[in-house]
C-alpha cells in the first residue's frame, strides 16, 4: 500500500510505523494460520449429510481390572441392533483391509474396506459417478477413488471395468467416489463384503462375542433420540446375547464385553482405541497451537501498544493545537484508535501474503495440508474481516486514552508527562519476555523428555535391533531363514516373535494358577501373552533378574506351538500374578490345557520391556517360547550397516517372497514414531517461541530507539565529562534487563506448573532441571541485550557535540 494512504504521522515516524506493521502483520499471520489448522482439524468426519446423528459401536474387553479398547463390536452386531433396538434407524459395517489391487499383471498395494450394501447410504461418503443405494448391491461390487482408477486404468471410464484382489475376488467397478476428505477411515476403495464368498460375514459360523474380530459397525440413530438413552440400555443388550459368566476370562459376574456409541464426528480428535487405521488429530497439539498463537498475537498487539504510547511526546503538540482548535477527546481517541486499526488492516493485507510463503514450513510444523481458500467461507470470513478491527482496538485504545488526555495548556508550556503510561510499558515488556521465556523452558524440556523416553527403563538395548513385521508364520522356513542369517558375519543375534517395539497388538489373557502355588491368589487375570522363540531374549539385551531361563542349548520343537513347555515372565506380569518376589514365579507350573494335564513351566523373570509408549505403565509380560513368530529382530554389529541390512532384506525377500505387507525398519526409528505428537509439540514451541522472542525484541527495539533518541543529550554530557561508551552502556542496559529479570521470575512459575501437569502423562520423565529454567532466561536477557545495546552504542560512539547540538 502507498506510504501516501498513510497519516502523516505514521509516515514522518516510518520506522516505528514499519516495526508497528511487522510485528501485526507476523501476529495476524500467526493466528489465521493457526485458525486454519483448527478448521481443518474440526472439519474432520463433519461432512456427512446426519453427521450429528451417526456413531460407531465401538466395544471394550474388560479382563482382571485390565480393558481394551476397540474400534470394532461383534460381527453380527447389525441384526439385533435393529431388531431390539428400535431408535436405531440404520446400520452398516466395514471393516478394513490391506490387498494388493489391480489389472492385468499389475498389482498395487491398497487400503480397501469390505462393507455392506447400505454403507454409503449410513456413511454417505459423495459420489462423482453411482447411485448411493446400488453401488454395492451387487455382490462383486467396488467403488474407488478417482485417483485409483486412475492408477488402475488410466484416463479410461473405470465403470464397468474389472480389477483383481491378488488371492481374492474380481470385482466389479460400479462407482466413483468424489476427492474423499480426511476421515478416520483411509481407504482407496469400498467393496461388497459379498465378494469375499466363504469369508463373508453371512458365511461366517456364528462366534461367541467375546471373539471380536476387525468389523465396525456404524449405526444412525432416528430424528431427536438421545444418544446418552441409547448408550444406557447397551449393558442389558450385551448381557441378552452374551450372558456374563464367572469362569470367563472377565471373571465374577461383570460382562467380559461392553460396548459404547463414538459419535463419528468426534472419532478423529477424541476417540482414541485399538483398531483404528488412520493416525488420529492430536487434541493436545491443537489446543496449544491455538494457546500459543492468541500468545503470539497479543505480544503483537502489545508492541504497538508501546510504541504508540511511547511515541506520546511527538505527538503532544499536535494534539495541543487540535484541542485548542475544538477537539474533544472522545474525538481524538476515535481519531487514534482509527490510526491503529488502518494500521491493522495495512497488517492483515501484509499477513496474508506472509500466509502464503509460510505455508509450506506450517504444514511441515503440523504434518497435514492446509489451504488458504477456507478464509473465504464459513466462520473463518468473518474472523478475517473482523481481525483489523479487534486487534485495532485492542492495540490503539490505551493509546488513544494517554494521547486525547493532553492538557493543551500543559502541552504548550512544554509538561507533556503521561502519568501510568511507563508502568503499563513496563508491565506489556515484563507480559512479553515473560511468555517468551515460558515457550523457550516449554521447547527444551519436551526435547529432553522425547530424546529421554526413547532410550531410559526400555528394558533392552534398541540401538542396532533391526526388525521385520508381518511375515508369513511359517516355521519351516523361520528356521531356514534363521539358519542363512546366522551365517553373516554382521548378524550378532536374532530372533523371533509375536511383539516388538511400537507394536500395538494387545493381547489379555487370564488362567488358573495351580493348587499348590506360590501366588497370593488362585487366578491370573489381565496378562499380556505373546510368544518368542529361545533367541529372543538374547537379541534384546534383557537383564535376567530371577531364574536361570532356558536350559542350555534347548529348543522349542512341535510339541512347543500347541503346548509350550516353557515361559518367561517381566517382573510386573510376575507381580501382577500374585508373587511377592520374582523368584517366587520360578518353578511355577501353569496349566496349558483345560484338563490340567499340560503344563507351561516358568523358568525366568526379566526386567520390565516397554514396548510401547511411556505414556502408559509397565505391561505384565508373558512371552511363551515357540518356534517361529510374525516378527523378526536381528541386533546387528556396530559401524556402517548398510551393506549388512541390503544382504539381510535379500534374504528375507528370497525365503518370504510371499510377505506382501511386510514392515522393515530399525527399532530405535520405530519408536521415535510412538513420540510423534511430542515431538510436533516441541516443533510448535519451538517455532513460535522463536516468534515470540523476535516480536518482543522488534518492541524492544522499537522503545530503546526512543530512549536513546531522547537522552541524546544526556548521553552528550556524560562523555563530555568522560564517561566511557561502555559506562553510558550499562547505565541504559540495567533499565531495559530489569523487566526481563522480572520476566523470568514470572515465566519460571508458570512454566514449571504448566510442563509439570503435561510430564505427569508419563510413567518415565525427565525432572525440571532448574538449568533449563535459568538457559531460557539467559538466552532472552541475551537478545535483550544486544537489541539495546545497538542503539546505544550507535549515540554513545557519535561526537559529543552532536550530541550537545541535538534538538
Amino acid at each position: 500500500m502507498p506510504m501516501l494512504a498513510l497519516p502523516v504521522f505514521l509516515r514522518r515516524h516510518l520506522l516505528f510505523t514499519l516495526l508497528n506493521l511487522l510485528g501485526l502483520a507476523v501476529g495476524i499471520a500467526a493466528f489465521l494460520l493457526v485458525s486454519l489448522y483448527v478448521a481443518e482439524e474440526l472439519s474432520v468426519d463433519r461432512g456427512f449429510s446426519h453427521a450429528d446423528r451417526l456413531y460407531r459401536v465401538g466395544s471394550q474387553l474388560n479382563v482382571g481390572g485390565q480393558s481394551i479398547k476397540l474400534t470394532f463390536a461383534p460381527t453380527d452386531l447389525p441384526g439385533p441392533l435393529l431388531q431390539e433396538v428400535p431408535e436405531v434407524e440404520a446400520a452398516a459395517r466395514a471393516e478394513n483391509d490391506k490387498v494388493m489391487l489391480g489389472s492385468g499383471t499389475r498389482f498395487f498395494e491398497q487400503q480397501i474396506e469390505w462393507a455392506d450394501p447400505n454403507f454409503l447410504q449410513v456413511m454417505d461418503y459423495p459420489l462423482e459417478e453411482g447411485n448411493a443405494a446400488t453401488v454395492l448391491a451387487r455382490p462383486d461390487g467396488v467403488v474407488v477413488t478417482r485417483a485409483l482408477a486412475r492408477i488402475l486404468f488410466g484416463d479410461a471410464d473405470p465403470v464397468g471395468r474389472t480389477v483383481q484382489v491378488r488371492h481374492g475376488p474380481v470385482l466389479t467397478v460400479t462407482g466413483i467416489l468424489a476427492p474423499v476428505p480426511q476421515s478416520h477411515l483411509v481407504f482407496g476403495a469400498i467393496a461388497a463384503d459379498a465378494a469375499r464368498g466363504e469369508k463373508s460375514w453371512a458365511r461366517q459360523k456364528a462366534s461367541p462375542w467375546s471373539d471380536i474380530a476387525g468389523v465396525a459397525t456404524y449405526i444412525r440413530l432416528a430424528r431427536g433420540v438421545s444418544a446418552a438413552a441409547v448408550a444406557s440400555g447397551l449393558p442389558a443388550f450385551v448381557n441378552r446375547h452374551n450372558p456374563p459368566n464367572p469362569d470367563q476370562a472377565g471373571g465374577g459376574m461383570d460382562n467380559m464385553v461392553s460396548l459404547r456409541l463414538d459419535p463419528v464426528p468426534d472419532i478423529y480428535l477424541h476417540i482414541k482405541a485399538l483398531g483404528d487405521v488412520a493416525a488420529g488429530g492430536d487434541v493436545g497439539t491443537l489446543r496449544i497451537l491455538g494457546g500459543v498463537s492468541l500468545l503470539i498475537l497479543g505480544i503483537a498487539i502489545a508492541n504497538y501498544t508501546n510504541m504508540a504510547t511511547a511515541q506520546a511526546i511527538n505527538r503532544a503538540r499536535e494534539i495541543g493545537v487540535r484541542k485548542l482548535a475544538g477537539a474533544r477527546r472522545r474525538q481524538l481517541a476515535a481519531l487514534f484508535t482509527g490510526e491503529a486499526v488502518l494500521l491493522a488492516a495495512i497488517g492483515t493485507a501484509a499477513a496474508l501474503a506472509l500466509m502464503e510463503l509460510a505455508l509450506p514450513a506450517f504444514q511441515g510444523l503440523v504434518g497435514r495440508e492446509v489451504s488458504l481458500a477456507p478464509l473465504t467461507r464459513g466462520w473463518l470470513l468473518p474472523l478475517l474481516l473482523a481481525t483489523p478491527l479487534l486487534v485495532g482496538v485492542l492495540g490503539g485504545f490505551y493509546p488513544a486514552l494517554v494521547l486525547s488526555g493532553y492538557r493543551p495548556m500543559e502541552v504548550l508550556k512544554g509538561r507533556t508527562r503521561t502519568p501510568g503510561a511507563g508502568r503499563v510499558r513496563g508491565v506489556l515488556v515484563v507480559a512479553q519476555f515473560a511468555i517468551s521465556v515460558a515457550l523457550m523452558v516449554a521447547t527444551f524440556t519436551v526435547q529432553r523428555q522425547v530424546a529421554h523416553v526413547q532410550v531410559v527403563s526400555l528394558g533392552y538395548r534398541p540401538e542396532s535391533l533391526y526388525v521385520f513385521t508381518n511375515l508369513p508364520t511359517d516355521i519351516v522356513r523361520a528356521a531356514a531363514l534363521k539358519a542363512e542369517l546366522g551365517r553373516l558375519p554382521a548378524v550378532r543375534n536374532l530372533g523371533f516373535s509375536t511383539l516388538v517395539p511400537a507394536d500395538h497388538s494387545e493381547s489379555l489373557s487370564s488362567f488358573n494358577l495351580p493348587e499348590n502355588t506360590r501366588s497370593t491368589q488362585k487366578e491370573a487375570r489381565g496378562i499380556a501373552t505373546f510368544t518368542a522363540d529361545e533367541d529372543f531374549f538374547a537379541t534384546y539385551g534383557t537383564t535376567l533378574v530371577a531364574g536361570e531361563g532356558l536350559p542350555r542349548g534347548w529348543k522349542p520343537d512341535a510339541v512347543d506351538q500347541e503346548t509350550p513347555r516353557y515361559a518367561i515372565l517381566t517382573e510386573t506380569a510376575a507381580r501382577r500374578m500374585g508373587y511377592r518376589r520374582p523368584e517366587d514365579a520360578v518353578g511355577e507350573r501353569l496349566y496349558a490345557n483345560e484338563a490340567h494335564t499340560l503344563f507351561t513351566e516358568i523358568v525366568g523373570v526379566v526386567a520390565d520391556m516397554r514396548f510401547q509408549s511411556a505414556r502408559r505403565a509397565d505391561q505384565p509380560l508373558m512371552f511363551y517360547i515357540k518356534a517361529g513368530g510374525r516378527d523378526l529382530t536381528l541386533r546387528l554389529a556396530a559401524g556402517d550397516q548398510r551393506a549388512t541390512v541390503d544382504a539381510v532384506n535379500a534374504l528375507v525377500d528370497k525365503i518370504f517372497p510371499d510377505a506382501e505387507y511386510l514392515h522393515r525398519g530399525f527399532a530405535d526409528e520405530r519408536i521415535e514414531g510412538l513420540y510423534q505428537s511430542e515431538r510436533r509439540q516441541a516443533r510448535v514451541f519451538a517455532a513460535f517461541g522463536g516468534l515470540a522472542i523476535v516480536l518482543a525484541n522488534m518492541g524492544l527495539f522499537g522503545l530503546s530507539a526512543l530512549t536513546a533518541a531522547r537522552r541524546t543529550k544526556e548521553i552528550g554530557i556524560r562523555r563530555v565529562v568522560g564517561a566511557r561508551v561502555g559506562d553510558i552502556l550499562r547505565l541504559m542496559a540495567w533499565q531495559f534487563t530489569r523487566p526481563v529479570l522480572l520476566a523470568n521470575l514470572v515465566a519460571w512459575p508458570v512454566a514449571w506448573w504448566a510442563l509439570h501437569r503435561w510430564l505427569a502423562q508419563f510413567t518415565v520423565r525427565v525432572d525440571q532441571a532448574p538449568l533449563t529454567f535459568l538457559a531460557a532466561g539467559a538466552v532472552a536477557l541475551a537478545v535483550a541485550l544486544a537489541t539495546v545495546a545497538i542503539h546505544v552504542i550507535r549515540v554513545a560512539s557519535a561526537r559529543p557535540v552532536a550530541a550537545l547540538r541535538y534538538e
